[in-house]
């Protein structure tokens, strides 16, 4: 196991219920894992990260999904990224790869936040013994910019699916947009190989029909609004950018009817989703 986890062993982990688990992964700042084990856990149980929006309420966001783990047997695992340990969009939603005090810098990859999510997922698995080596991950909002951006920067990460719902605006693959709006930055040495294998990761983006309005917490840059004027309107710039790079792209982009800017909204579709694959 690669990580260090003040918590309970798989021994003393019961199923049926939710659980809070402190986890730390060496060179990372801490995070509370929300966690729930299905009353039939075995070895083929397969395990779902749920990452939450802005208000990193983790366990908020796992209540929404332990009805569907107990029925469709998944091992739910929602960590909370809180904001003492882990300030600003920077280290959250963008994975806390870049320093963020002005120097443009890099941060060591086992400070990301990115790489802590992997470290979950394989103290699950070692701990209780699952045959799948891989996880599925969806967010929202906040969340489901982490989720893309996570595909990006882990492109050999054991993800089978990953759906973003509700995202605010994008990392696209586009090397001629400066990051984060694209893939140029000087410490980031993204190339055209790079964004072809980001644009055949896994990924599925939802939009609700209704993710219309310019609320508070929308990002009006000049980076974002050249996405569009809604989250709605940015989903569809981001397919645009995947089918530019290369027209055989997988992502795929689907309307939530009747939705607005609502995770409880958007998880059911989820659900479904990872119930079809």
């Amino acid at each position: 196991m690669n990580a260090a986890v003040a918590g309970p062993s798989s021994s003393s982990l019961p199923t049926g219920k939710r659980l809070c688990v402190p986890f730390r992964a060496p060179g990372a700042s801490p995070v509370l894992a929300h966690l729930y084990l299905p009353t039939g856990l075995s070895a083929s149980t397969r395990v779902v990260v749920v990452m939450h929006g802005t208000l990193r309420n983790a366990h908020e966001y796992i209540e929404g999904w332990t009805a569907w783990a107990e029925r469709a047997d998944r091992v739910v695992v929602a960590p909370n990224f809180d904001h003492a340990a882990w300030p600003g969009n920077g280290s959250y939603q963008s994975g806390n790869v870049l320093r963020g005090d002005g120097s443009e810098a890099p941060n060591p990859e086992p400070g990301w936040a990115f790489t802590v999510v992997e470290a979950i997922h394989e103290w699950i698995r070692d701990e209780l013994g699952l045959d799948d080596r891989h996880f599925t991950l969806w967010g929202h909002s906040a969340g489901a910019q982490f989720v893309h951006r996570f595909l990006l920067f882990k492109p050999q990460a054991k993800v089978s699916a990953a759906i973003a719902a509700g995202c605010g605006w994008f990392t696209v693959p586009d090397l001629g947009t400066r990051f984060p709006y694209g893939l140029d930055h000087p410490s980031l040495p993204f190339g055209e190989h790079d964004a072809r294998r980001y644009v055949h990761a896994p990924l599925a983006l939802l939009r609700g029909t209704w993710d219309t309005t310019r609320d508070s917490r929308l990002r009006t840059t000049a980076g974002a609004e050249a996405q569009g004027r809604n989250r709605y309107e940015r989903a569809g710039h981001m397919l645009r950018a995947a089918k530019r790079v290369d027209p055989t792209s997988n992502w795929r982009l689907l309307d939530v009817p009747g939705v607005g800017h609502d995770w409880t909204g958007m998880a059911p579709v989820a659900q479904s989703l990872l119930e079809e694959g």
